[in-house]
This record gives structure tokens, C-alpha cells and sequence, in this order.
């Protein structure tokens, strides 16, 4: 008797058992994809190499600035900047110490004052930091604001090729001066685009598919344009550039590259100066070093003001957020951060927060997750973004809508229409009746 009773319990058990296991077997099956983790800071050894405050886009009475070509370079320096790119409108920077010739019109304040270099003895004790414990401030060379006389605002910096000297540039031609840079054998990237969009005023121009193609389909076609400012000077018409940016991953990221994003102060005058900011990661601070971190995204973006994330009214004081260390267990598709300065860390994919703290498990979000992740870091000095890491489940590309060639030829006869000088003229003076009204 007693054996049967055993007997049927052992039954009872091989039961529960085979009933059981499938549901056991639930959450492996949900933890479907594979992924391939791109990370952009790999090359960076976070033990030996140093951070880097840098600014790639500013002005001074060279072109429409406030302050003197050497009053600004003195007070990046002595607000410890080791980079600094000198980007007059249509004015390519060819050293601290060389004398710039401005537009006649853009750099009209030098009818009343001659543009002054630094003289060579104190470039030198800038750029190795000889009164700074030898911590130099590198300039960054040739750099330049292109499409200098435009009214639309389709600017862009170019870096390290002496191209666009002078040039006025063409209403809404971002492609020209991508391509010419590009073929020389400089680096660009696409300055403040929503104050061209006009996205300030409605979120939807930014996430808007044909804005997100149009940008994309430039970045796609050449290189050696990085990316766009996802934070420029107080973020006021820039404020859904974010917006875009994640767009711009969801599209480009698929056909082989990545969309860097940068921030920079823009600075026109001096309380502009430390509103946006990046951070390099290199193992000395070299031209050559700069440049391959730009080209290879070992940088973080930084602002002081990020409207929509941190709120209107919000002004980032002293020490920033710091990130020290990044690890990723691709294995197990986990990424984490080590950071100093925060409050906050949040993890973004297809433009909306999907996970907060220090570490994602990808495994965790599946169903939320496009093609990258990023993170951004919140402070009381601000916040910092990450570059995005890119999250390959080997999904293809989505296939590309082919458009209708009449509509297509439509659209540009328009667009070439908008981008005539005249008509954008019109257009501003439309606006501003409009306002008065």
C-alpha cells in the first residue's frame, strides 16, 4: 500500500514537472535576439587616457561677434579649455597667430578695429600651457562657419582644409560645402539645424520624416560630415535638435555608420562662453588626436541649458556630469556606466526614455529598442550625452521608399524656388509684417 501511495506520488510530480517546464523555458524564448554592440568609446583606454573640454564653434569680431579675435582665445583659456576652434562666419582660422581678413560686411566692426593675432611668443605659452602647469589649449586648424551670408541659417563648420574663404554661400545649400570639404579632405558638421527648420515652435518639423531624410541622406552620402550640434548656446531654437538626432540614428545607423552628436557654445559674446560643450577622450591632447576623435565619436556632448530635458528655467552651475568608465558585457548585452556629478542617468532609444541608473540589460527592452541606445546623464551642472551605441540583432535595413520621380522633380523645382535670395527675402518680411499685425 505504502508503495502505491509512493508511486502515485512520483506520478503526480513527473506531472507538475512536464506541465511546468515549458512555462520555465518562457523567458529564455523571450530573450529572442542576439546583439552585436557597437560601442564607440572601445578604442578608449579609461585608465591612461585624459578628458578634454573643447569648443569647435565661435566667434568674435572677426565676423559677427562681440569681442576681439584675442580677448575670446584668452577667455577659453582662462576658463580651461584645452580645445578651442576659431569659426568666424566665412573666415578660415588659420592659427591664433596669423592675422584674419574678414568680409567686408559680416566683419564690420573691423572698420573701427583692425583684427589683432596673438603674437607668437604668447600662442606658444597658450598652446603648451606654459602658464597653465603645461596644460595647453589646442587650435583646432582652419576651422570656419560656412554659407557665411546666408539668411536661412544652413551653417555649417568645417575643420582641418582651407576651403570656403569668403565665400557667401547659397540660402538652404547644405550639400555644397559638405561636398567640397569632404572632397579635400576635411571633416564638417551640420550646425544648429532647428534653427533652420524652425522646429523651436512644433516638436513634430523635427520629428517630421522629409526633415529626417534630408539630413540624413547628407550625412549617408559623405564621411566625412560627422554629425549635427545637438546642443548649441542656450538651446533656445535648438531645442528639439535631440529630436532629430535620434531620427537620424534610426536611419543612418542601418546603412553602416553612426551620427556623432556635439554641442557647442556658439558664443557671440562672453556670457555665452561654457553654455555647450564637449568632452574628449584621448591619450594626449594633439591635433591628430583631436581629429580622430572626432572622426571616431570618443566624446561626450555637454550643456549647461537643455531646455526640454532640464527645463526652461534651468542654468547648470559648477562641477558637470562626468562619465569615467564604460563597460559593455556583449554576451550578455549589458552596458554600464561609472560617472561622477550626476543625478541621474537615462537611457534613450527611438527618442523616448526606455530605463534609468547606471546599467542596461538590453535583453530587459527588447520590444522597445531600434537600432541604438545612449545615455544621458543629469546634474546640477547640467547634462551629458553619450554617443549612441548601436544595437545590431542582424534585423536588414528597412527598404528604401522609392519616390514618385515627377513628384520628386516637383519637390526640387520648389525647393530651388524657396532657396533663391529674393524669395527668402520676401519670405522674412512677410514674417515680420505678420509679427507686427
Amino acid at each position: 500500500m505504502k508503495f502505491f501511495k509512493v508511486l502515485k506520488s512520483c506520478l503526480v510530480l513527473s506531472l507538475c514537472i512536464g506541465l511546468l517546464l515549458p512555462l520555465a523555458l518562457v523567458p529564455a524564448a523571450a530573450s529572442s535576439k542576439t546583439y552585436r554592440i557597437v560601442n564607440p568609446y572601445e578604442s578608449v583606454d579609461w585608465d591612461s587616457w585624459g578628458h578634454y573640454k573643447a569648443n569647435l564653434h565661435t566667434h568674435s569680431t572677426v565676423s559677427d561677434g562681440n569681442d576681439d579675435f584675442v580677448d575670446v582665445i584668452e577667455e577659453y583659456y582662462a576658463r580651461d579649455y584645452d580645445i578651442l576652434a576659431m569659426t568666424d562666419h566665412g573666415v578660415v582660422n588659420r592659427g591664433w597667430n596669423v592675422t584674419p581678413s574678414p568680409l567686408p560686411i559680416l566683419g564690420f566692426h573691423m572698420i573701427f578695429r583692425r583684427p589683432v593675432p596673438l603674437t607668437q611668443e604668447r600662442y606658444e605659452e597658450i598652446t603648451t600651457g606654459a602658464d597653465r602647469g603645461g596644460r595647453g589649449m589646442t587650435d583646432v586648424p582652419l576651422g570656419i562657419e560656412l554659407n557665411a551670408g546666408v539668411l536661412k541659417k544652413n551653417h555649417i563648420n568645417g575643420f582641418f582644409v582651407d576651403y570656403g574663404h569668403g565665400d557667401w554661400g547659397k540660402e538652404n545649400d547644405f550639400e555644397g560645402p559638405i561636398a567640397a570639404v569632404d572632397k579635400l579632405g576635411g571633416l564638417t558638421h551640420i550646425n544648429h539645424p532647428g534653427d533652420w527648420l524652425g522646429s523651436a515652435k512644433d516638436i513634430e518639423i523635427a520629428r517630421d520624416p522629409k526633415n529626417v531624410k534630408f539630413f540624413a541622406d547628407i550625412i549617408k552620402k559623405y564621411p566625412s560630415c560627422l554629425g549635427i550640434e545637438i546642443i548649441n548656446s542656450h538651446d533656445s531654437p535648438t531645442r528639439h535638435d535631440r529630436v532629430l538626432w535620434d531620427g537620424l540614428l534610426e536611419s543612418v545607423i542601418p546603412t553602416g555608420r553612426n551620427v556623432w552628436g556635439f554641442a557647442n557654445s556658439d558664443s557671440h559674446k562672453m556670457t555665452e562662453i561654457d553654455t555647450g560643450f564637449e568632452i574628449f577622450m584621448m591619450p594626449e591632447n594633439t591635433v591628430e588626436n583631436v581629429r580622430t576623435a572626432m572622426e571616431n565619436g570618443t566624446f561626450f556632448a555637454h550643456g549647461r541649458i537643455a531646455r526640454p530635458e532640464l527645463g526652461d528655467s534651468f542654468r547648470g552651475q559648477g562641477q558637470y556630469p562626468v562619465v569615467n568608465r564604460i563597460s559593455v558585457d556583449h554576451e550578455n548585452a549589458i552596458i554600464s556606466l561609472e560617472a561622477l556629478h550626476y543625478d541621474s542617468i537615462e537611457w534613450v532609444a527611438k527618442g523616448e526614455i526606455i530605463a534609468t541608473g547606471s546599467t542596461i540589460n538590453l535583453h530587459d527592452h527588447e520590444d522597445q529598442i531600434g537600432r541604438y541606445v545612449r545615455a544621458q546623464l543629469k546634474g546640477p551642472g547640467g547634462i551629458c550625452f553619450t554617443q549612441a551605441f548601436i544595437t545590431d540583432d542582424g534585423s536588414p535595413a528597412p527598404e528604401e521608399e522609392v519616390e514618385n520621380p515627377l513628384v520628386k522633380m516637383w519637390e526640387d523645382l520648389i525647393f530651388k524656388l524657396k532657396s533663391l535670395r529674393i524669395y527668402v527675402i520676401v519670405e522674412l518680411i512677410v514674417k515680420e509684417i505678420k509679427k507686427k499685425l
